[in-house]
């Protein structure tokens, strides 16, 4: 039997700029255990409302056990502990005119002495590190890759037992090395946030947890309750974009050419921190006492905008004429859990407690594929070409594999660069 997951709104009321009490809605991310997860019900999220089809996030539970998780943040540490990586240090302060302003360092330290910093994290003084690559090339952490592309791959794939090229599973396994999206290792000290953004390519992306507890917020197209057809003109995540005010930043050179470009906002959706919220220490603390009244407050904080309150330029309504109200959905992410994103939504993450997570991507057939597609013609301005594969894919007529797709892409973009 298929299992059913519901989303439940919290209709919440805060003060706009203007002063005016407007509604905005917060919505629980649907959960399924690992068990449970069947790709043609949760996969794309297809779930039904009012006979019509959308597209959620969804946490599957349990992707990875508790012991497999601790096996990848020790293996991590042991391999990886002196390799320089960038380390963020956002503290936030009042300027003259009392308007909060965040100052960000960049600190060039090994990831050992990154993990210490961590610990010494707070809200206004947060530490946080994005290291992209930093899991290839080393020998010594083929397990630990094996075990986060299963713990992934066990899901979406049909057949475990087929090669890559043999089923039509992920299109970036096929892109050439310099360009294809690497796993990227994320940590984050208590009280520290990801940027508000949404990814590149449209991809479906992922996050799996393996130490710690994040709270994620996103922001969902005006179109999440229509079908997808025509990507991002039916999503309507123009709104959002032009609302949060954001910005492009071009993602992969190829060539001396970028073939995709995410969004970013400096906008935040936890800019104020109630001084009731426990601190990581107190959550430690609970864990051990009582962890299901854990598990109760960290709901709470995630759903309440009171808790962790969002920037006071944040929009509460999309639209001048204030049809459209912001839609948060929100969830509470624990070791061993896989977040799935689908494309176009706006996402943001806040850590309660210091956290280790692997962020990777997906490039599947049934929809990423298009529209991974649709955005690299757009970035590099690419309106027309005579590849009868591509154009067949954008037909909804090819029946071949990812890697042939992958094959004619990069013939069209290598003939397309040297033109220029």
């Amino acid at each position: 039997m298929k299992s059913v997951i519901i989303a439940i709104p919290l209709v919440l009321h805060f003060d706009s700029v203007y002063g005016l009490s407007i509604g905005t809605k917060v919505h629980r991310v649907p959960k399924i255990d690992k068990a449970q997860f069947d790709q043609n019900v949760h996969y794309y999220h297809s779930h039904e409302t009012n006979g019509n089809p959308y597209e959620t996030p969804v946490l599957v539970m349990n992707a990875l056990s508790k012991e497999g998780c601790g096996e990848i943040s020790t293996k991590i540490l042991q391999e990886l502990g002196e390799n320089i990586v960038d380390l963020q240090r956002k503290v936030r302060v009042l300027d003259e005119h009392d308007n909060e302003q965040t100052e960000t360092e960049i600190l060039d330290l090994e990831l050992e002495q990154a993990f210490g910093y961590m610990m010494e994290s707070q809200h206004d003084d947060a530490f946080f590190c994005f290291c992209e690559g930093l899991l290839d090339g080393n020998n010594n952490l083929e397990s630990v890759r094996k075990t986060l592309q299963h713990a992934k791959e066990s899901l979406f794939a049909k057949d475990l037992s087929q090669s890559a090229n043999d089923q039509k599973s992920d299109l970036f396994e096929h892109f050439p090395e310099n360009v294809k999206p690497s796993d990227c290792l994320v940590v984050a000290g208590e009280g520290a946030t990801s940027t508000l953004h949404r990814d590149p390519f449209c991809w479906t992306g992922t996050s799996l947890c393996v130490e710690g507890t994040k709270i994620w917020r996103f922001i969902a197209p005006p179109g999440h309750l229509e079908e997808f057809k025509e990507g991002d003109i039916t999503s309507g995540v123009k709104f959002v974009d032009d609302a949060v005010e954001s910005y492009r930043l071009p993602s992969v050179a190829w060539d001396n050419y970028y073939i995709s470009s995410g969004w970013q906002s400096d906008m935040s959706l936890y800019s104020q921190r109630s001084e009731d919220l426990p601190t990581a220490e107190e959550f430690a603390i609970m864990e051990e006492e009582d962890p299901q009244q854990k598990t109760k407050d960290l709901e709470r904080i995630a759903s309440s905008l009171d808790s962790l309150e969002p920037s006071s330029d944040y929009p509460t309504q999309l639209d001048d004429c204030g049809n459209l109200q912001t839609n948060i959905w929100t969830v509470v992410q624990h070791p061993g859990d896989l977040l799935i994103i689908p494309a176009y939504w706006w996402h943001q993450t806040y850590a309660v407690e210091p956290s280790i997570a692997i962020a990777s991507q997906r490039g599947g057939d049934e929809r990423d594929t298009k529209r991974v597609l649709s955005h690299i013609f757009e970035t590099v301005g690419i309106e027309k070409f005579d590849d009868k594969v591509l154009k067949a894919v954008m037909d909804d007529s090819f029946t071949g594999s990812q890697k042939d797709i992958a094959t004619a892409l990069f013939q069209v973009l290598s003939s397309t660069f040297k033109l220029r």
